[in-house]
């Protein structure tokens, strides 16, 4: 079984990432044409946590807000002539609890959304060793939930490599025709992640700056890809750069 050391080591809490009211993040552009929905953990959006090192209210570890993935995806985006309005939701909570009902309760704001792109990048948190088929319709369900019809649909595996899960959701890409943006083997290299940049080992194995880009461009490499493009045009999908 193929798992990174990180994944079993990681003591970021998956509890507290964001405050009760600030796990949505909502930001607008005037007559947007490209809705993006990030669902994620601390990797997508992490506030300021004194107790661990950490100072932003980003994707950890980047080293400014521009830099982590999100906003280096938007920015890329915006750059291909789209006006892009973007919503991030940290699901931490629900991704360690498997809990369906926080879906509706904390994140209906996230769905009403209604987002053209929806990119799930989580599954750190989620206690996978030897439960990952056990997740999988959690997994389903939390699409299933904000994946409007006629929605792109990028899903990755982790960041820290677990086999059984990653294989899962490659499959699941496959069956269902999303997007799929392979990470795990950023997680192992050093030169990924923001080793020497933070005390805390759990904040220096997230992704740096040079992790976030390759996130990233992992991301939209696979919103290019006409790779299971079939299912989404029998949706009514569309594709960035289409």
């Amino acid at each position: 079984m193929q798992i990174n050391d990180d994944l079993l080591k990681n003591d970021v809490p998956a509890n507290g990432q964001v405050t009760e009211s600030g796990c949505i993040k909502l930001c607008l552009q005037e007559n947007a044409n490209l809705k993006v929905l990030f669902l994620g953990n601390s990797i997508t959006r992490h506030g300021v946590a004194e107790a661990i090192g950490w100072h932003g209210d980003w994707g950890m570890a980047a080293s400014a807000q521009a830099n982590d993935y999100v906003h280096t995806l938007v920015r890329r985006l915006r750059t291909d002539g789209k006006i892009v309005s973007y919503c991030t939701a940290n699901l931490s909570e629900w991704e360690q609890s498997w809990n369906d009902a926080l879906l509706p309760e904390k994140y209906a704001a996230a769905r009403t959304f209604a987002a053209d792109i929806v990119v799930v990048r989580l599954g750190e948190n989620a206690g996978l060793l030897d439960r990952a088929e056990a997740f999988m319709p959690h997994y389903r369900r939390l699409i299933e939930f904000f994946a409007a019809p006629g929605a792109r649909v990028v899903v990755t595996d982790l960041f820290w490599e677990y086999a059984p899960f990653d294989t899962a959701v490659k499959a699941l890409a496959a069956q269902k025709g999303y997007a799929f943006a392979q990470l795990h083997d950023l997680g192992a290299r050093d030169d990924m992640k923001a080793v020497g940049k933070f005390a805390h080992a759990g904040v220096a194995a997230h992704p740096g700056d040079a992790g976030m880009a390759a996130i990233a461009d992992r991301i939209y490499g696979a919103l290019q890809d006409r790779g299971g493009d079939e299912k989404a045009d029998e949706r009514g999908g569309d594709v960035v750069g289409r």
